[in-house]
């Protein structure tokens, strides 16, 4: 039912061993495994967390957490998008916006990420967004399953 007032997605910055960013990402991996057969867990590891290179958050629509992502380290002038997931569709631009915004603000100035190319809607939205093919890094070349994107903040 539709009262008439808006839905409010509110963003909270958080560590990755954060409770309701942990909850996400468990919805996000096993999304991953329906659509590529890998849930990615390999690439994302909480202990290698830093809090003054590295930024994750997680968004809030209506008090529910519904949205999460976040950035690591990949050089001093980039950064590189992981983990980002939305439980409700058409929300995926914000986070993504936030993201980029949160990445900038630490001094980076582009960024990057790896998805499977099977995960076409995933490729398909940040080439959405002013993601370009960029050339493979470090574990994904040689790697034909991952296609790489980048794109300047």
């Amino acid at each position: 039912m539709n009262t008439g007032t808006p839905e409010r997605l509110c963003f909270k910055y958080v560590a990755p061993d954060d409770r309701d960013f942990l909850s996400l990402v468990k919805e996000l991996n096993k999304s991953l495994t329906s659509i590529t057969s890998d849930s990615g867990e390999s690439s994302f590891k909480v202990e290698a967390f830093n809090s003054e290179k590295d930024g994750y958050l997680v968004g809030y629509l209506n008090g529910e957490p519904t949205v999460c992502g976040g950035f690591r380290y990949h050089s001093e002038s980039a950064c590189e998008i992981k983990r980002m997931y939305s439980a409700k569709p058409g929300l995926g631009s914000l986070l993504l916006g936030e993201l980029e915004s949160y990445a900038f603000s630490k001094g980076y100035r582009s960024a990057l990420l790896s998805t499977r190319r099977v995960n076409t809607k995933a490729v398909s939205f940040y080439e959405k967004h002013g993601y370009h093919n960029i050339p493979a890094y470090g574990k994904y070349v040689g790697r034909k399953v991952s296609v790489c994107l980048g794109k300047k903040l």
